[in-house]
């Protein structure tokens, strides 16, 4: 029974144009937020020092202007003998309030926009020891009962407050208080920022849109182009695959010839013909096994059914021990008397013999390659776990993350050395996703490799 294993989820992890779009997609929007973000600091930033600075001079203009005119009222009051502390200056119109306090903190004269609130502007003050014409931002609690002052549904009056010495004969009489009520702005502002920000959202929302859509186009040209090369490589494959049998199976019959066999010399090229022209058979299967993986209509199509995968690795292992005996490598096999699993008896095969055949190729000589075979329960089904563990040459840190990528080779110099193209790898880890299955690796260079496959079924 045949059944497809790659899903719409499945499918879209695993297909490079949708990452490298996604990928597009992410840098492309990112760059537009950032852009916006800064944009949306800026306006606010500037928005917000030109209001406070106008709110500001404004404050700090009236400040002047009442000192003065307090100062000439309270010398010619001194100048007659007698204080009057009756309001002599009238609150202008966005003026919140207006105190002078004497050195010993008793209120001289003053007024507000309602007396209830005289004593929370005074104890606010109390708390404040002001620099010279300093000013401040001053956060006074409104009592519940006043609702008129209250600031949308907000029971707490922004005040900005200027502090001015009063001077009569250049002596210091005491401290004017000039404030400004700015709640209304600082609610305003805080509204725009979140009109800001929801528009930030609305934008961003846009640019991702419209990051996938140009990022989509422009991948087409890309995927056109690498579509054809796919089909180039697999339709060159298949026209070399017909010559390469034909010539090996002339090799196989020039082997038995007697007079061939009798000449060292002939039996040696012979014997490179052969070597050849098997690791070229065996890149054109490869070539032809990543051009079907790559197929967009066609998932890779398992022949799931039940068997024991014992035999199958043990065939595995003969076929791989004389290339061991070359090395002198020590081949262990541990596994229990039958591992019944579900799955691609094929496709498995060919993962093992993938993965002892890189083990063997770079393990050194007198070396051990260890497979371990078992069957675990896992959650509400069963795990098929493969273990190919060697002495080897091991991959580095750097390498690990790579060593699936096709036509990756760590060790350039020492993968051509054994006839390797990069490919095996590839090729185990697409099967091991069409069994939806996890392939791990650890490793430590000069001590060896491990890769550990975990199959459900």
């Amino acid at each position: 029974m045949k059944t497809k294993l790659c899903s719409f989820l499945f499918k879209n992890k695993h297909d490079m144009f949708r990452r490298t779009q996604w990928r597009l997609t992410m840098l492309y929007s990112g760059l537009l937020m950032i852009f916006l973000i800064v944009f949306i600091a800026i306006v606010s930033s500037l928005l917000y020092a030109i209001m406070t600075n106008d709110q500001e001079r404004r404050i700090n203009s009236l400040a002047d202007q009442e000192m003065k005119a307090i100062e000439e009222i309270l010398i010619e009051q001194a100048a007659l003998g007698w204080m009057d502390d009756q309001n002599v200056i009238f609150l202008s119109e966005d003026q919140f309030f207006f105190y002078v306090i004497n050195t010993r903190g008793q209120l001289i004269m003053g007024d507000e926009v309602h007396k209830g609130l005289r004593p929370a502007l005074l104890s606010t003050l109390q708390n404040w020891t002001p620099e010279e014409n300093e000013l401040k931002y001053m956060d006074v609690a409104v009592p519940r009962h006043m609702h008129q002052f209250s600031r949308f549904r907000s029971f707490e009056l922004k005040l900005l407050t200027a502090a001015r010495p009063i001077f009569i004969r250049n002596h210091l009489v005491g401290v004017l208080y000039v404030g400004m009520d700015v709640t209304s702005f600082f609610r305003m502002f805080k509204w725009l920022r979140f009109i800001l920000g929801g528009l930030a959202i609305a934008f961003i929302g846009v640019a991702v849109l419209f990051s996938h859509f140009m990022s989509k186009r422009a991948l087409v040209p890309i995927q056109e182009a690498y579509n054809r090369q796919r089909e180039f490589v697999a339709n060159a494959s298949h026209e070399l695959r017909t010559p390469l049998s034909v010539i090996f199976s002339s090799i196989e019959a020039l082997t038995m010839d007697e007079e061939i066999t009798t000449n060292d010399f002939s039996q040696k090229i012979l014997h490179r013909l052969r070597d050849e022209v098997k690791r070229m058979t065996k890149l054109i299967n490869d070539l032809l096994t990543l051009a079907r993986s790559d197929s967009e209509h066609a998932a890779l199509e398992l022949v799931k059914e039940t068997f024991d995968f014992r035999p199958h690795a043990e065939r595995t292992l003969q076929s791989l021990e004389e290339l061991a005996m070359k090395k002198e490598i020590s081949l262990h096999f541990d596994a229990p008397p039958s591992v019944t699993v579900v799955g691609d008896a094929d496709k498995l095969t060919q993962l093992l013999y993938i993965l002892l055949d890189n083990a063997i190729k770079y393990t050194p000589d007198g070396g051990e390659v260890s497979l371990k075979l078992d069957v675990v329960p896992h959650k509400q089904q069963r795990l098929l776990i493969i273990s190919v563990k060697d002495t080897g040459i091991g991959i580095s840190r750097e390498d690990i993350g790579r060593i699936f990528d096709r036509f990756y080779r760590a060790d350039k110099a020492r993968t051509r050395q054994h006839g390797g193209h990069g490919l095996g790898l590839s090729i185990a880890k697409w099967i091991v996703d069409a069994h939806q299955g996890r392939i791990d690796v650890k490793s430590e260079v000069g001590k060896g490799t491990e890769f550990i496959v975990r199959i459900p079924f």
